[in-house]
């Protein structure tokens, strides 16, 4: 059995599964480990391994680390290629020009040296500095004229309270603190080519020498002590560390042994005493290790390895998968499949062959040094003065056929019976005679007949007993169910009664307590390590529950929770393997690999230490619209209130895991006012705000160590300001926009009636210039066929026939002006062509066209009725004052612009000789351009006379948009 005062952790196995070996390790203040591997610095947050490379913004200016160390006030040492580099985790920058950064930066170091509050560093200039927070003071000088030429595992420049010990060159340095003093001894060669390490006592100073063992020194000579290696010249059987704690000093050896010796020149041994780190971290693969605090951090070939003073011992019997356990004559016997093992007072462990092999499932102390053995498939056997003896059977043959051999639990009902729970019901044997029967209720019926017996007390003339079925109680010759009171069947591996109440260990339903006829559960949502309990020990009104999943303990209404994390070697309990040495005040609970030992009382009082570690935040992480990021990894600028830039849409904050490997505890958050409860923190420890919007919200975490039912809450208050199309102002102008807009709309419609009333105004008085003129026309040459002679009727019949056509290619022109399905450009230039047809044919002249549009395209409505009156009214003007020979028509559509042209080489005639017709004209012709929002143009070119219309064939923007 190992019992250690210590506990082993392997931190990281790697920094990926290809590159394992670490050579330097440092933990800061936060609890964050920064390792060296390869050279490369990495940063460890319990959660993920990040670069240096990847958090620190600017370019590195070092290209490999070889050593590095933790101050007092948050500034990452390191020995680069390139001397001496300081890190500021506070402001996350380099130190350059601060009092104790100058001289320093850029110099090669020798040594880094802590003592709690003090830091000490040598360098290469033959210079030791104290540091402080703010500045550095020189203490002394050594000789750097070569160095040791091999790196040691150990340390060479250390110190303690009282002294600074330097060992370089076959010198030993002594600085004393108190009276700023050096001292200077030679060490001699043979010591000092296989030098490893040096401890400070108090008067003097060990030396390991990995050949030969450990030299004092007491300020005047080396003196080799007794404690040697087993093989000269072999430092790979030798410890290589050493763990100075207050007054003591233990070594650690191999074969799990560690010796204690005072801490002082007289280095007495004051124990010997064994433990349970690994050997192979202890003496083959170590490369460093660093003391932090009351922890060292061991850089490995295979991992990095944490070793840290246990809270409470628990000590590990490895015996593999067990059952029941005895104690007799000092030697503690256990149960299981197979052998019998047996455990010496010693702590040593080994197979019981003097017992059969057999599957022995509990035992049942009868006195001091005899005990019946439940065994499965045998039914019983004695234990007597630790020599196993077979128990005499005798079953009615009443019975044989009913009786079951596979026997899992018993208890004493009187001086001479015994209950034994089997996988057939419980049955009485007789210590005297060896008489087996069965135990009937009053119906004669077999108690429990049919269900496998799991776990059986007797107390105060009440039987109970539990199994597969469910919690039964036997009371005057009858069996009642307790739970489940349904029908339901349900496992029940064990229970304890305990000041009326009844606590059943249950497959799937956790911790159920009977109580006054109601059951109470104790699950996981309740803090229970599992649902699954095996195992349940009442220790002074607290129980102790073996779990699937870990240790459980219920202290009135608190549950505290143990695990890996928390020094238990295992976390898998097993069927009711309990026992408790009261003598030795020591609580043997067995698994799947073995028994845990540990004293119950002492876990009581560290339960009561309640405390949560607080939530530490490794980085910070802004998105901005333009889908940049900030990043923020320095931890000391977390306020409990952050504000944020307006333009930012995602906030994250990713959570350390600091010391999980020293103490479990699960962590939950809550984001308000977008959740209304906890949610367990992601394994990726991290929380995300996306798509935010301006307002405050408040993030907080919850933390419940495992090991204690303490819970502590700490918030963040996330403020975001508004942009400004999220402020009142913007609502406001939005508001006021909206409103001219909407005014603009109602403004342009009333104007649309008015144009269209306007139109129709103008429609009626073309109807009545243009018709009506030709029907009076038409009207008066009827009245002269009346009057005149027949030549005259024939040329009144041709006027009439001519004043028909025209007043009918008039109303034409009327429906096609106002009909809606003609807007598009080709029905505009479809009909000019046809116009210029009619028109211009009889006039015998040439007539060329340059049209230039997109024909299925849409064109206003407004704009084509008066580019067409306009275009007619240039051809009338033509046909009346002109006899040209060519007449050219262009007609475009480009960047939105409609564009027509018309040129004649004919001559006009005389301005004087010009009449207008009414309703028409070229101000009739300037009022409808200025309708359509265009321009008019008339010039001559030569021989052509040119009139040319531009108008814009779409709205503006807004108009269009409208």
């Amino acid at each position: 059995m190992a019992n250690s005062p210590y506990r082993q952790v392997r931190i990281l196995e790697g920094i990926d599964k290809e590159h394992v070996m670490f050579s330097r390790a440092a933990k800061d203040a936060e609890g964050m480990i920064w390792a060296v591997a390869g050279g490369e610095l990495f940063r460890y947050d319990g959660v993920h391994v990040l670069p240096f490379a990847k958090l620190y913004p600017g370019r590195l200016p070092f290209d490999e680390i070889q050593d590095l160390s933790m101050d007092p006030w948050g500034r990452l040492w390191l020995n680069s290629r390139n001397g001496i580099l300081i890190f500021d985790l506070k402001t996350w920058k380099f130190c350059y020009q601060q009092p104790f950064a100058e001289k320093l930066v850029h110099r090669k170091a020798v040594g880094f040296a802590r003592m709690k509050d003090d830091f000490f560093v040598a360098t290469d200039r033959g210079e030791v500095y104290q540091i402080t927070a703010q500045d550095k003071t020189f203490l002394f000088s050594f000789d750097y004229a070569k160095g040791l030429g091999r790196t040691p595992v150990g340390k060479l420049f250390v110190a303690d309270e009282s002294a600074i010990w330097l060992a370089i060159n076959e010198k030993l340095y002594h600085y004393d603190r108190r009276g700023e003093k050096r001292r200077l001894r030679a060490i001699p060669s043979s010591i000092f080519e296989q030098l490893e390490d040096l401890l400070p006592l108090k008067g003097g100073l060990l030396l390991r020498n990995y050949r030969d063992g450990y030299y004092l020194y007491d300020g005047r000579r080396f003196v080799l002590s007794t404690l040697k290696s087993e093989h000269e010249h072999d430092f790979t059987n030798w410890n290589h560390w050493a763990v100075a704690d207050g007054d003591k000093i233990r070594f650690f050896h191999r074969n799990g042994q560690y010796f204690e010796y005072s801490r002082d020149i007289a280095f007495r041994r004051l124990k010997v005493a064994s433990h349970r780190l690994a050997e192979t971290v202890l003496y083959k693969r170590l490369n460093h290790w660093q003391r932090n605090g009351d922890e060292w951090l061991l850089s490995t070939d295979q991992g990095l390895y944490a070793v840290f003073p246990a809270e409470i011992s628990f000590d590990f019997v490895d015996a593999g998968s067990t059952r029941g356990m005895i104690k007799q004559q000092g030697n503690y016997f256990i149960g299981g499949y197979g052998y019998m093992h047996l455990l010496s007072p010693t702590g040593a462990v080994r197979t019981f062959t003097e017992a059969p092999e057999k599957n022995y499932y509990a035992f049942l102390p009868l006195t001091a040094d005899t005990a019946l053995a439940v065994i499965e498939g045998e039914f019983l056997a004695y234990l007597r003065h630790g020599q196993y003896a077979s128990a005499s059977i005798q079953v009615d043959s009443r019975y044989r056929r009913q009786f079951s051999t596979m026997a899992h639990c018993a208890a004493r009902l009187h001086s001479d019976t015994v209950l034994v729970g089997t996988a057939n019901g419980i049955w009485r044997y007789a210590l005297g005679s060896g008489k087996v029967l069965p135990l009937l209720d009053k119906r004669g019926k077999l108690v429990g007949d049919g269900m496998r017996m799991l776990s059986i007390r007797y107390s105060d003339g009440l039987l109970s007993f539990s199994g597969e079925d469910g919690y039964f109680e036997y009371r005057r010759n009858m069996v009642e169910k307790r739970y489940p009171l349904d029908a339901a069947n349900l496992s029940i591996y064990d229970h304890v009664i305990c000041q009326g109440k009844v606590y059943l260990a249950t497959k799937g339903r956790g911790l159920v307590v009977l109580e006054d006829g109601k059951a109470s559960l104790f699950r996981v949502e309740q803090g229970l390590s599992s649902n699954i309990v095996y195992q349940l020990f009442n220790y002074k009104g607290a129980i102790f529950a073996g779990t699937r999943r870990g240790l459980s303990v219920k202290i009135k209404d608190k549950i505290y929770n143990y695990h890996m994390a928390d020094g238990l070697p295992f976390e898998e309990f097993n069927h009711k393997a309990l026992y408790y040495d009261a003598a030795e005040e020591k609580l043997f609970m067995g698994g799947t690999e073995g028994y845990m030992v540990f004293n119950p009382q002492a876990l009581l009082q560290l339960a009561e230490h309640d405390y949560a570690p607080k939530p530490v935040v490794s980085s910070l992480h802004i998105g901005m619209k333009t889908n940049l990021f900030q990043h923020n990894y320095a931890w000391n600028e977390l306020r409990d209130t952050l504000d944020l830039p307006r333009e930012a849409v995602m906030f994250t904050m990713d959570f350390a895991r600091t010391n999980y490997y020293r103490q479990g505890y699960a962590m939950y958050y809550k984001i308000e006012p977008l959740m209304d409860g906890y949610q367990e923190m992601p394994m990726s420890n991290q929380i995300n705000l996306s798509g935010m919007t301006a307002g405050e919200y408040r993030i907080s975490v919850k933390v419940s160590p495992s090991n204690t039912a303490h819970t502590e809450t700490w918030s963040w208050l996330v403020k975001k300001q508004p942009v400004f199309m999220e402020t009142q102002g913007f609502y406001f102008l939005l508001l006021l926009g909206v409103s001219g807009v909407t005014t603009y709309v109602l403004f342009e419609r009333n104007r649309r009636k008015r144009n269209e009333k306007l139109l129709r105004r103008q429609i009626s008085s073309d109807l009545h210039d243009e018709v009506g003129g030709l029907l009076t026309g038409i009207s008066m040459q009827a009245d002269l066929l009346m009057l005149s002679g027949e030549t005259q009727v024939q040329e009144s019949v041709l006027s009439i026939g001519r004043f028909s056509r025209e007043a009918t290619q008039m109303m034409d022109d009327i429906i096609w002006s106002i009909d809606g399905r003609n807007n598009y450009q080709g029905s505009l230039e479809d009909r000019i062509k046809f116009l210029a047809a009619n028109m211009l044919e009889p006039l015998g002249a040439h007539i060329v066209f340059d049209v230039d549009i997109d024909y299925d395209k849409s064109l206003r409505q407004v704009v084509r009725q008066h580019v067409y009156l306009l275009f007619k009214e240039m051809l009338h003007n033509i046909c009346k004052h002109a006899q040209p020979s060519r007449i050219d028509i262009l007609l475009h559509f480009q960047r939105g612009e409609l564009r027509l042209r018309v040129s004649n080489d004919g001559i006009m005639q005389p301005s004087e000789t010009r009449r207008l017709r009414v309703g028409q004209g070229m101000g009739n012709m300037e009022d409808r351009v200025k309708q359509i929002g265009g321009t008019i143009d008339r010039w001559k070119d030569q021989a052509f006379f040119i009139v040319e219309l531009r108008v814009p064939s779409r709205r503006t923007k807004l108009k269009w948009w409208i």
